[in-house]
Formats: structure tokens, sequence, C-alpha cells
């Protein structure tokens, strides 16, 4: 791993920031599971949980059970659920101080759960060749340090993206957007697509509080301040500006109104699938699901650039593995996190379902044994690493209800409750009393 030191001063002096989100990852939610290991003298018991869909989950055990033989001093217990309820129940394991050995972690928690001293710095068995980061480039790692320790371990990549219907733009005689178009470009092209096809609908970006960050990006700010007390910017012009953005798509009938976007349950409803929309936001590693979904290739470029701005794109990880403090079995969780990373079988057996392997030569080798629509996220990713700025410092604990809060205030705008000054004067209040408990 080239220039480990250096990447933890690079990602605190960092101000610019978008969160990782998981809960929009369309994880299916699955019933909890789990198998207690049969334990033989001699051997050490590894308890690892984590979250996901079925597949995730059959594909995860495969992975064990290869470790296992690989590793017979080692027997792991399994846990795993869907998304809901994972984190009340690491929540409640925590307060009995019964957290599994090795959890999977989301950028949205893992400052939280630092804060409270439940998690291993990791440090150590990089240094010692535990972890072994020799083939993985320092912009792959950046999202699990935090206070200069590193708390998780990405296992996969993606990014933010923007998925486009190529024949759509083709019918509707718009060029397809390369990467470096503008949000003028991106606006007019959608607003002209949707004159031409009889009211196609567009991706509006308003209701994506990631969108926002994305924008502050490009105006090298962050959405928190650096003590994560209150928001980052000062002038509340730069919300104002942005929710103007979003309502010109709105009054303009190119971004889906409330009652349209209500009937989306899940990837299988979203408006690209069914032919009723020329744009939707994903993160790279779900194009595998959409496409699935849509029963046709969609493409994926990046997010819109701001003209004279900086660049605001970066690989962030899908999800990450974090050893928990509440044991002593640190050293045996950098081996099974290692496993991970390196094993080529395991993650034949993985097969990116977590996103884009962190390894070079896994990525390497896995390319042309994934499907075609695995393979957009390997190129996406890659595409995206050659023009990333660093990722933002972790979010602060409470940005759960901050992303709710968006969520609640972003729909009261939509039904023209709240102007643009009035929801950035609320956003800023309610925030600041968030960040404060």
């Amino acid at each position: 791993m080239k220039g480990w030191q250096g990447v933890a001063g690079m990602c605190l002096v960092s101000v610019v920031a978008l969160t990782a989100c998981s809960s929009s990852e369309t994880e299916v939610a699955e019933g909890e599971g789990g198998e207690k290991a049969d334990l033989k003298s001699g051997q050490t018991e590894l308890r690892v949980a984590w979250w996901g869909s079925q597949a995730r989950h059959d594909r995860t055990i495969e992975a064990i059970k290869l470790f296992e033989a690989e590793n017979p001093d080692i027997a792991i217990t399994t846990e795993f659920t869907g998304w809901d309820g994972y984190w009340e129940r690491m929540s409640t394991q925590a307060a009995g101080r019964n957290l599994p050995d090795v959890i999977q972690m989301d950028l949205q928690y893992i400052n939280e759960y630092v804060s409270r001293d439940l998690l291993v710095d990791l440090t150590p068995y990089v240094e010692d060749g535990t972890l072994d980061f020799s083939d993985v480039d320092d912009i792959y790692l950046e999202g699990g340090i935090v206070n200069e320790g590193l708390y998780g371990i990405n296992l996969g990549s993606n990014a933010m993206s923007i998925a486009y219907d190529a024949e759509i733009f083709a019918e509707a005689g718009v060029p397809e957007l390369e990467p470096g178009y503008t949000w003028d470009d991106y606006i007019e092209a959608v607003k002209t697509i949707h004159e031409n096809l009889d009211g196609m609908y567009a991706y509006g970006f308003g209701d994506s509080l990631n969108f926002f960050k994305h924008y502050l990006r490009q105006h090298d700010l962050w959405l928190y301040n650096e003590d994560n007390t209150g928001l980052g910017y000062d002038d509340d012009k730069y919300l104002i500006d942005f929710l103007n953005m979003y309502k010109d798509l709105l009054d303009s009938g190119v971004a889906a109104p409330p009652d349209v976007k209500a009937e989306v349950q899940g990837i299988q409803d979203e408006l690209i699938v069914h032919g009723r929309a020329s744009t939707f936001s994903p993160h790279s590693n779900q194009i595998v699901a959409l496409n699935e979904a849509a029963g046709r290739k969609l493409q994926m470029t990046t997010l819109p650039a701001m003209e004279g701005g900086s660049e605001a794109s970066f690989i962030k990880p899908s999800l990450l593995f974090s050893a928990t403090s509440q044991g002593d079995k640190s050293e045996e969780a950098a081996r099974f996190i290692n496993f991970f990373v390196n094993s080529i079988e395991a993650n034949e057996i993985l097969n990116a379902e977590r996103g884009v392997p962190i390894s070079e030569k896994v990525r390497d080798h896995l390319y042309d044994h994934v499907s075609e629509n695995t393979q957009l996220q390997f190129d996406y990713v890659q595409l995206v690493e050659q023009r990333a700025a660093p990722i933002h410092p972790p979010d602060p604990a409470g940005t759960g209800q901050i992303l709710d809060l968006y969520a609640r205030m972003i729909e009261e705008f939509e039904y023209e409750l709240l102007s643009a000054e009035e929801f950035a004067e609320r956003f800023r209040g309610e925030v600041e009393i968030i960040l404060s408990n």
C-alpha cells in the first residue's frame, strides 16, 4: 500500500464531503439468521455479523467455509439480517458488551462507533503484515479512516452515478452525457427529452442530500463544520440555489412529482426501469440490479460538474468490515478481513456483490469472470478513480436523523409548503439541534 501514513492526514484536512448510505443501496430485508460455530479443541470462535440480501448471505457463508478450510484454528459463528433492524441489534449487543468480533459497517455510523470506543484501530495489523494492502491503492482505504486510525476496511468500492437510457436520448435527438458535462447541460438535456418524448421524466436531484453534498464539494465546502457542531457553510444561498435548480425541474414537469415518486418501493419500480424516465441516480454497484430489473442495458456517467468549480466525485466504500473492541480477537479478525480483501477464490464466490474489490489483482482476475452488467460497475469505478477527489471525513453521529429531516422537508418543498429560503433557514436550525444532542 503506497503512502499509508499520508492517507489519514489527507482525509482529515479534507473539508469536502458526500455521505454513504447503504439504506439507499436497495438491500433486501431478510429475517435474522446465522449458525453457531462447532468448536473443536484448540479452535478460536470468531463471530461475524452482516446485513444484506439472501444472495449476499449465501455468498458470504460459502466464502466463510473456504476461510475455515484454510484457517483450521478459527471457527466462524455467523449472524446476519436485513438492513432493517441491523443497527438496533448492534446497539443492543453493544450495550450488553456482546458485539460480534467482526461487524459489517457503514460510513453513516463508523464515526459514532469510533467515538464510543467500540472499534479497533487496525493500523498495527497493516504494519505487521496481517492486513496486506500492498496491492491496494490509498484511495480505496480512505473511507475507513477516523482520527488517523484505520477502523473499517472497504469490502467493495462504488461511486455515485447518473444512469441513463441511451435509447431514450437517441430517440429524443439529445447527445449522451459525457463526463465533464455541467448542471446546465443536464437540465437542458432532460428538459429537451421531456418535451420531445411526451412528458418523459428525469431524475430530480434535489430530493437527495447526497446530491447537495456533491454540490457543496464543488464549492470546496462540506455539509458539516470541522467539530461537527453545525453546518459547514455559512451562507444559506448554497442550499437555496440548489433547491431552486430542483424547483425548475419540478415546475417544468421534468422531475417526477411526489405522488409519482410514491409508486417507487424498490429498484424494480424505478421509473427508468419501466421506460418512464431518461435518467436515475444509483450508486454504481446498483447497476447490476437496475439492469436486471429493466431487462436492458442502461449506461452510467459521472454526476454533473460545475463550470469553474472543484472536482467532487470520489470513491467510497459501499460497505466495510470492522473489528470490535469488546473481545480479544482483533488479530483473528484482521486475518479474516484480509482473506475477504485478497483471496481470489473467495472473491470468485462473492462476485463483487458488495462492490468493486479493492485489490487490483482481484479486480483484474474477476473482470473476465463477471457478467457484462457487473463489468459496467468495474469500468465506472475506474473512470471515477481517475478523476476523484479525496473522500470526506466520516459523517457525525446523528446523520441518520439529518437524512430523515431532509427527506421530510423536501416533501414539504415539493408540495410548495416551504420556499427554498424557508427550507434553508429551518434546515440549519434543526441540524444544529440534532448535532448538539
